[in-house]
This record gives structure tokens, sequence and C-alpha cells, in this order.
């Protein structure tokens, strides 16, 4: 861990008190995404493009599930994996 403040050490692509922000892009033949995945609750990440919300991804023990949808309570299922970028992946194709 970092500082007493609780600020992460550089390039871990963590930030306060644990929680983090990602910029990931998703390319297929005709389009390419990029999407900021950011960490908002200790098992919930927010995914979106631009300022709007495309979906979550909620870990569940070792699974990552892709709930598309701008609110999370009212998000679907999309698809589930064991790596968070992938997870992404599938709601950005969703």
């Amino acid at each position: 861990m970092g500082d007493s403040d609780g600020v992460c050490p550089p390039n871990t692509g963590q930030g306060r008190k644990g929680w983090w922000l990602m910029h990931l892009t998703v390319e297929s033949r005709s389009t390419r995404t990029e999407l900021d995945v950011e960490r908002v609750l200790e098992d919930v990440h927010r995914v979106r493009d631009g300022a709007h919300v495309i979906g979550y991804v909620l870990e569940a023990g070792p699974v990552f599930v892709s709930l598309s949808g701008p609110v999370f309570n009212t998000s679907v299922e999309v698809g589930q994996s064991y790596d968070l970028n992938t997870a992404v992946r599938i709601l950005a194709e969703a």
C-alpha cells in the first residue's frame, strides 16, 4: 500500500482508498470504442463511453458479471467472465 493517507503507489491504476479508474480501448473491424471503467463500490465497476453509462461489472466471487444499462438496479446481465477486461468487452459488444 502507499503512504499513510491511503494513496496507492503510482502505476497501479488505483486511487484514493483503493478506488481506481481504468481506461480501456475496445476494437472490432468496424469500430473503436474508448471506455472508462471506475470502481464505485467494493465489488461494482461502472463502465462509461464518455459521459454515457453503458453498464456495470459486478464481481461475484471469481466471476465478473457484465450488466447492461445506465442504472445499476435495473441493468440486465449480458454475460460472465473470469477477468475484468473480458467482462468490459462483453458489455461493450452487447
